[in-house]
């Protein structure tokens, strides 16, 4: 390997990394699985729940009041 080419991929992995860091990106440079995209994704949570009819012990004193006894 010469000189030439060995600043060469220095100069590549450099610009690669300012890269990543300008755009907020992940280097990845094994190429391997990760999860980063999926952890990046909005949570759903909230979403989900809105499926389901609210509890009606917390909309219903009397209710919240007998639970509160037992």
């Amino acid at each position: 390997m010469g000189l030439k080419s060995i600043l060469a991929v220095a100069a590549v992995r450099g610009v690669a990394e300012a890269r990543a860091r300008i755009f907020g990106h992940v280097l990845n440079p094994t190429g391997h699985r990760s999860a980063h995209k999926i952890l990046r994704k909005p949570l759903v949570g909230d979403k989900v729940a809105s499926w389901y009819p609210p509890d009606f012990i917390k909309e219903d004193p009397e209710a919240f009041q007998r639970k509160e006894k037992e």
